[in-house]
């Protein structure tokens, strides 16, 4: 069957456009028989690659929790990964403690805290005063305490919380009994959350504030990897479902941001299940960051058919082989990448 893409003829040098009917999320995973997406728009903590900067920031807060720290803080650009380490962190939890996860920070009072918090603890939020909310939610963490469960609260999008809120966050960090603290807290937030912290007014807060945190983004070996490992995750057949080219495409073009490695390897699985392609290689992957505006997708295209233009290689070369093995481009990919069994956590 031909390719749904067509290659527009013109002079040399000329960038080719790819076009096609692109196919939705299900219609690629049966295409190239996976048992799921591989590059999710949500936190996937099931496939859930321990990169170094998410592994120190993990080991870091965990360590504030078991030395009971009152207050911890973890920053990043978006798409760094910052609800999926909140994620990881509370699936770690003990048994006996309490998870409190709030998610949504838009309040406008700190009575929209307390009514967030009363609704994860599964206690009526309506009908009360700002005050009474207060005296509520205390009483429900003092009960928990006492029944052996110390809580945890983990607040992302922190960055939008007012003076007034971190300082009703201070104030329940401050209870505490003879045995130790009665509630940790965790903010997730932009690097705006660390400025805002800095300010005067917020003086009272940073003060509390022994662990600050912030991912780095991945290195072009740790993207490529990042790749390969949901790969494997969902596919029987990994080293056929990218190309070496599309992988170290994809690395050096991302940024090392975990979101951005998602998505355009998403679109890139798109693209090529609408051409009937049997994996992807470099063209489904550079229309992909053309389409996201990621890289120089321009200066990558070459005058002639797939040629790439010569960079640092990511990944390590390989060995001269029968190009009959390969023809179709999806041939055995580097041992580093797919031989190995998953990275441990």
């Amino acid at each position: 069957m031909p390719r749904a893409w067509r290659h527009e003829a013109g002079k040399p040098g000329k960038r080719r456009t790819l076009r096609g009917s692109l196919r939705g999320t299900g219609m690629y995973i049966a295409h190239f028989g996976l048992s799921q997406r591989p590059f999710s728009p949500t936190a996937d903590t099931a496939n859930y690659y321990p990169a170094t900067t998410h592994e120190l920031a993990l080991a870091r807060l965990r360590q504030a929790l078991a030395l009971e720290e009152g207050l911890a803080v973890l920053t990043a650009e978006s798409g760094m990964g910052k609800t999926l380490i909140a994620h990881r962190l509370l699936d770690q939890l003990d048994a006996d403690r309490l998870a409190l996860f709030v998610t949504n920070t838009h309040f406008g009072s700190p009575a929209g805290l307390f009514q967030t918090l009363l609704f994860d603890l599964g206690q009526p939020y309506e009908g009360r005063s700002e005050h009474e909310l207060r005296l509520l939610v205390t009483e429900q963490l003092l009960q928990s305490y006492q029944e052996g469960r110390p809580a945890l609260l983990v607040i992302d999008e922190a960055h939008h919380l007012s003076p007034v809120l971190l300082e009703e966050l201070r104030m329940l960090g401050n209870l505490e009994t003879r045995e130790g603290k009665v509630l940790q807290t965790v903010l997730a937030g932009l690097p705006l959350l660390a400025e805002s912290l800095a300010r005067p007014i917020n003086a009272a807060v940073k003060q509390r504030l022994r662990v600050q945190v912030e991912l780095q983004p991945l290195d072009q070996h740790e993207s490529a990897d990042y790749i390969a490992h949901l790969a494997r995750a969902v596919s029987k057949q990994p080293a056929k479902l990218f190309t070496d080219e599309a992988i170290e495409l994809l690395a050096r073009s991302c940024r090392g941001v975990p979101r951005l490695l998602n998505q355009a390897a998403d679109l890139s699985l798109q693209l090529a299940a609408s051409a009937e392609m049997q994996c992807v290689d470099a063209e489904p992957v550079l229309e992909a960051l053309e389409q996201l505006g990621l890289g120089d997708a321009e200066g990558e295209r070459g005058a002639d058919a797939g040629e790439l233009r010569e960079a640092p290689r990511v990944l390590p070369p390989e060995p001269e082989r029968d190009r009959s093995e390969t023809a179709s481009g999806c041939g055995v990919r580097p041992r580093r990448l797919f031989m190995s069994g998953k990275r441990s956590a």
